[in-house]
């Protein structure tokens, strides 16, 4: 229950702690956008939608980069290139041929120089970088899948701009968030396990490999690094019911990689059934989390003035589980500012 706790699964922390809760969970996974506003949505009490968003590209105290395992997360501004020299400690060209990626100081180069006193689309910032480099990285700079821009904003040349229409765009970290402090690489991914082991513990060195990730950080050298360590013991403490609505991705689920104590087999089934459960297993799924466990899945459509809640149980709930779950729908409404239409099978 204590890793619940520090999950800020049990408690939600009040609107003022929206950026140390991001600092707390080591950050939130943001591939997807709506992904990433819930799951602040399931750990800070009364924010809306509005305030993620202000926290972006307002007051600048949350920043979006490539981080963790090669993937889009948010992070405390004042932290964000921690997580990019931690990433820098364990990326090697394995991992660069391995996802068929070619990596190129000097396009990384030119991307840093184009976004200098800028800030771009991805069309706009394909065009400058192809202005100095040639028009060899243009297909895979226009692509998409971060090709290169990854690679940028490990090299703390690069991270994502406030959204210009339906568009992304891109600044320079230095520009848009000010001086940072700089981390040296293995300093910085000693600090990331450390943060891991305290939030998700316990943790063995394989569990922290795959859940930072990287063909180049070799199980050998995340044994030699887990050794390096002095790990406190963590107490398990009790701690409240609680009923939560995660959406896929959530960082809770991602972090804990004793699946099977997570995850039930009757709930395992309904992944599997599950359109993107059926290729990226639990972490695609949103789930009804009871008391740290999956207890079922759920999903969303928004229309113009509603959003449609649909919960799956895998078994008979409680009188205070459905009231919890009710309670999480009325939540999510208020997030979203609109009216929550629950349907509970």
């Amino acid at each position: 229950m204590s890793r619940l706790v520090r999950s800020h699964l049990t408690e939600r922390a009040p609107a003022d702690r929206l950026v140390e809760v991001v600092r707390e969970v080591c950050g939130i996974h943001a591939q997807v956008t709506g992904s990433a506003e819930l799951q602040l949505a399931a750990r800070v009490d009364g924010i809306t939608q509005a305030d993620v968003r202000a926290a972006l590209w307002e007051e600048r105290s949350l920043v979006k980069s490539w981080t963790s395992r090669g993937t889009l997360h948010l992070h405390p501004a004042d932290e964000v290139r921690l997580w990019t020299a931690a990433r820098r400690a364990v990326v090697g060209e394995a991992d660069y041929l391995a996802d068929s990626v070619e990596h190129d100081d000097e396009v990384v180069a030119a991307i840093g120089d184009a976004l200098r006193g800028a800030r771009l689309t991805r069309e706009e910032l394909v065009a400058a970088v192809v202005a100095r480099v040639g028009d060899a990285p243009r297909d895979k700079l226009a692509s998409g899948w971060g090709y290169y821009l990854g690679d940028a904003a490990s090299a703390d040349e690069l991270c994502f701009g406030p959204p210009q229409g339906q568009k992304v765009t891109f600044v320079h970290p230095e520009d848009w968030l000010g001086p940072q402090r700089a981390w040296e690489p293995r300093e910085a991914l000693r600090e990331v396990a450390r943060r891991c082991a305290q939030t998700y513990g316990p943790v063995t060195f394989r569990h922290f490999r795959q859940w930072f990730t990287s063909c180049s950080f070799t199980p050998a050298a995340a044994r030699r690094l887990f050794e390096e360590l002095d790990l406190p013991e963590l107490e398990d403490v009790a701690a409240p019911s609680s009923v939560r609505l995660l959406p896929e991705y959530d960082v809770y689920v991602l972090g804990v990689r004793d699946r099977e104590q997570l995850v039930p087999p009757e709930v395992r089934a309904q992944v599997a059934a599950h359109g993107k459960g059926r290729y990226e297993g639990p972490a695609g799924t949103p789930f009804l989390l009871v008391d740290g466990v999956c207890a079922g899945i759920w999903r969303r459509r928004k229309t113009a003035r509603r959003v449609e809640l649909t919960v799956e149980p895998a078994r008979r709930l409680t009188r205070a589980e459905r009231a919890g779950i009710g309670e999480e729908a009325e939540r999510i409404g208020s997030f979203l500012a609109l009216e929550p239409a629950l349907t509970l099978a």
